[in-house]
């Protein structure tokens, strides 16, 4: 099932992209949404990119990343207010 679905991703999607970003070069009027469309299209594996580079759902990750909770400093003592 899997060799179906890479050959379905990496030819027929692909080959779709190239063809809407075709028409649209072919035209009067380009549409920038449909050759965004077409551009995204061109690199089907692009999903399993952006999972690779996205940090995982699990709590080691996410609580490495944000700041840790810890005492905030306040106006020192020695300042007068007002002056």
């Amino acid at each position: 099932m899997s060799l179906w679905w890479s050959l379905l991703r990496d030819i027929v999607v692909t080959g779709t992209g190239l063809a809407v970003i075709w028409s649209q070069v072919l035209s009067a009027h380009p549409d920038g949404i449909l050759l965004g469309t077409g551009l995204a299209l061109t690199v089907p594996s692009i999903a399993d990119h952006v999972r690779a580079l996205l940090p995982s759902s699990g709590g080691g990750s996410s609580s490495a990343s944000s700041p840790s909770p810890g005492p905030r400093p306040g106006p020192s003592s020695s300042e007068a207010p007002g002056e």
